[in-house]
This record gives C-alpha cells, structure tokens and sequence, in this order.
C-alpha cells in the first residue's frame, strides 16, 4: 500500500509540475502580446531626424577663407588671359586674313565663311601634313602607349627598394630635356657618316636619312624620354591594390605571371583606359618642338606635320586665317575623338574621364 501511494503521489506530483509549466508559458506568452501591442501603440522617436545647421553667411565665409581665394586669383587670371581671351580670334578662320583689326569688324570669308577650310583641304602640302601627322600619333599610341605599362610591372616587381628608386629616376630624367637638346645628342649618335653608333660599328647607316629610319628614330625618342615619366603614374595607381590579393594568390599556388594577368593588370585597368581615352584626344594634335628639330631635307616628305605646316603657312607667309582654320580642325577633330572613345569606354562598363 505504502509503495502504491508513492506511486500516486509521484505521478500527481509530475502532472502538477506539468500544469504550471504550460500554465507560466501561457501567461508569458500573453504578456509578450500585450506587450507587442501596447508598443506598437507608442510612439517611436525619428532615427532620421534632420541636422539642422546653422547656414553660414557669404561674407563671413569669405572673410574666413580669403586667402584661398586670393591664391586662386592668379591661376584664375592666367586661364582669362593667356586661355580665354585669344578665343575670340578663332573668328579669324571665318574672316578675311587681316590681324591689324580685330575679327569681329573684319569682312566674313568666301563661300559663307568656310573659304579658309576649302583651300586647306585643296592643299596637297595640308594632306601630306595630315596624313604623317595621324600616321605618327598612331605609331605613338600604338608603340609607346604599352611601353610605361611594361616598365611599372617590371619596377613593381623588383625586390631591391634602392634599386627601384635608382631606376625609376633614372628613366624620368629624359623628360626634362628639351628636344632641341635631344635632337642635338640623337644627331650626334645617328649621323650617317660621322655618328657614334655607325663609327662604332663601323657601318654608315642612314638612322635619319630615309623616311622610315626617320619614323623609327622618332617613335624611339619618344619611348625614351616620355616612358618614365608615364610610368609614375601606372605604379602611383599599382600602390592601390591590395597586397591581401597577392597573398591569396600565392596561398593558391599562383605563378608570378598568373598574379600580373589576375591581379596586376586588372587593378590598374581604369588607369589605363582614362590614359587612352587621353591619347585618343590628343590623335590629331601635334607637337611643334618634336618633328621640327629632327627633321631633315632628306625626310621632309615623312616630317611635315600639321604644327609644321600651321607654322609656315601662319607665321612665315602670314596667312593667320588660314592658319586658324587648321588649328580650329584639328581641335574640333581631337574633342570628337574624345567624346567618342570616353562613350565607348562608359558603354563597356569602364570608368571614363566624366
């Protein structure tokens, strides 16, 4: 009897501590409902409540920052005066070749103003001037463009820091050289008969004596004395990627080329579509100092570009119009090319220069 009342008990005693189990879970649960309800029912403040900052007067501003703007004032007056003001002749193109006068009182041009423009495209020298002048900015891009990125993966890649430094300012030093001072020393490396290079080889090449030596000769000065400076900027634009992307890479058993083509060159590919995207502008520009100075009588047919023959025809034989007329082609040419490469790049989901 006595171990059948145990039983009972324990059994009552189970059922009790079931019953105020369920009995404190069902309370618990409604007060967390009328606990819901009774907040939802408060009103909650505003996390996005607005800042209101006190506006800052005009001249106090300027009183406070007037030294910044009395630093701009002179780059600002340069540009007005040396950039803006001189816009104003582009009339010259449209107008009759007079500069003692200023264009806007001068007479417009034959055919509705564009007479300047038909004889520039009826000029045979203007063609050839425009034909070498594309050729040679193209070999430029072509050839040169490359060049810097090769050389910043190579200084990337060097594990001696001194070594890098030295080689780095070595290469950047040509680019402050003038190329008259360049055309001087290459004249006196690549003469035909008195040459170091044709004396030491003890040959008489002809580096500058035919149009395609001269081509080659040109596209190679201009490696050398630009391809260092260019290169600051890929290796500025290498100190970007993550080194963590390296040493994922070479936990996963990645060669060194391996990294360069996954890591290397993916990482500095905005870099160089905004410098493409510059070069392309810059195809039917020209620069002056270049083909002048390493130019020849043998190889006038290859040299004369459109800076040349706007010098000729402008300063020696004082057609200004003329002159103008160009100058305004080849700007209205380099900004198309700019907008369309820049549209090409934003449509393949490149970053452009806006």
């Amino acid at each position: 009897m006595e171990a059948n009342g145990f039983c009972i008990y324990n059994e009552l005693a189970e059922y009790g501590n079931d019953i105020w189990f369920f009995s404190h879970q069902f309370f618990a649960l409604l007060l967390f409902k009328k606990g819901r309800c009774w907040l939802s029912q408060v009103q909650q403040p505003s996390l996005s409540r607005e800042i209101h900052r006190p506006r800052t007067n005009w001249n106090t501003y300027l009183k406070r920052y007037w030294t910044l703007y009395l630093l701009l004032l002179l780059p600002i007056a340069f540009f007005v005066i040396f950039r803006y003001t001189p816009m104003s002749y582009i009339l010259l193109a449209f107008k009759k070749n007079n500069i003692l006068v200023h264009p806007v009182y001068v007479d417009w041009a034959k055919n509705n103003g564009f007479d300047w423009f038909i004889k520039a495209f009826k000029d045979k020298t203007f063609m050839l001037a425009l034909k070498n002048t594309v050729f040679l900015n193209l070999l430029d891009l072509v050839v040169g463009m490359p060049m810097p990125i090769i050389m910043a993966l190579l200084l990337n890649e060097l594990a001696y820091p001194k070594f890098k430094r030295v080689t780095q300012t070595v290469l950047y030093l040509p680019h402050f050289l003038s190329w008259v001072i360049i055309s001087t020393i290459s004249l006196r490396l690549f003469a035909t008969n008195e040459g170091m290079i044709n004396k030491l080889l003890g040959t008489t090449y002809p580096f500058l004596g035919t149009e395609g030596n001269w081509r080659a000769t040109y596209i190679f000065l201009g490696i050398w004395k630009e391809c260092g400076w260019n290169t600051i900027i890929y290796l500025a634009a290498l100190t970007g990627i993550s080194p963590e992307l390296y040493e994922a890479a070479e936990v996963d058993g990645a060669s060194r080329w391996r990294k360069i083509w996954h890591i290397t060159l993916p990482g500095i590919r905005s870099t160089i579509i905004v410098l493409l995207i510059m070069n392309l502008g810059h195809i039917l520009g020209s620069d002056f100092d270049r083909p002048f100075t390493l130019t020849n009588k043998l190889v006038s047919g290859a040299s004369r570009t459109l800076a040349i023959f706007v010098y000729e025809r402008g300063i020696k034989s004082t057609q200004y119009s003329l002159s103008t007329a160009v100058g305004l082609f080849q700007s209205v040419v380099c900004v198309f090319f700019l907008l369309m490469s820049n549209t090409l790049a934003k449509k393949f989901g490149e970053r452009g220069i806006w």
